[in-house]
């Protein structure tokens, strides 16, 4: 675990930092529930290019011996003084754009693509919703969850950490981030050398 020091206009954070690399075949994927999940309870479902059901499967994203070096951000919320619903915003705002620079510098560094955290916001409204075709394609990723990944059972496997969430108007003890870097395990000790390096200029 590392610490990643962040300073907002109004909090000072401290964030822990883990990674992991896992094999594709270690990942539990539950794409067929997660798209269930996504049609029946979700107001943007169909209308992000994104997430579902225009997202392929996991096993469709990546090659033969691939992983994914896990990437995860926490922050405990009893940092950041606000409302409980501030909290969870405020939190989610700091650590995803921070995760999401660093996925971007690593997918260029190693020449591949990664899984994000949450549908993509490149564009606001998704063109999707206006019946245009999307303006990244080539920027656009779909998150873990999106392609069928089991974030809580990779979180607890890799980390043995409990994703919590907000509910009855309280916000949890803390929240995190995670992506996932496609790769091979041969690659790992690179990739912990590049993350090392650019943990120093993301606070």
């Amino acid at each position: 675990m590392q610490l990643l020091e962040v300073k907002t206009k109004n909090n000072a954070l401290k964030i822990e930092i883990y990674s992991r690399f896992i094999k594709k075949e270690e990942i539990l994927i539950k794409k067929e529930i997660f798209n269930q999940m996504c049609e029946g309870g979700c107001i943007n479902y169909g209308k992000k290019y994104s997430c579902p059901p225009f997202v392929l499967n996991f096993n469709s994203t990546i090659k033969e011996n691939q992983g994914l070096y896990i990437i995860l951000f926490k922050v405990d919320l009893n940092q950041i003084k606000s409302t409980e619903y501030n909290k969870i915003r405020i939190a989610n705002v700091v650590l995803k754009s921070r995760i999401l620079k660093l996925m971007r510098y690593l997918e260029d560094k190693f020449n591949t693509t990664f899984l994000s955290s949450g549908a993509c916001n490149l564009c606001k409204p998704c063109k999707l919703k206006l019946d245009l075709p999307c303006k990244y394609p080539l920027k656009r990723r779909p998150s873990l969850e999106a392609v069928g990944i089991d974030c809580n059972n990779l979180c607890e496997k890799l980390f043995n950490i409990k994703l919590l969430w907000y509910k009855n108007k309280k916000a949890p003890e803390y929240s995190c981030v995670l992506c996932g870097l496609i790769c091979y395990e041969k690659e790992i000790k690179n990739i912990e050398i590049e993350l090392n390096k650019k943990l120093s200029i993301l606070n």
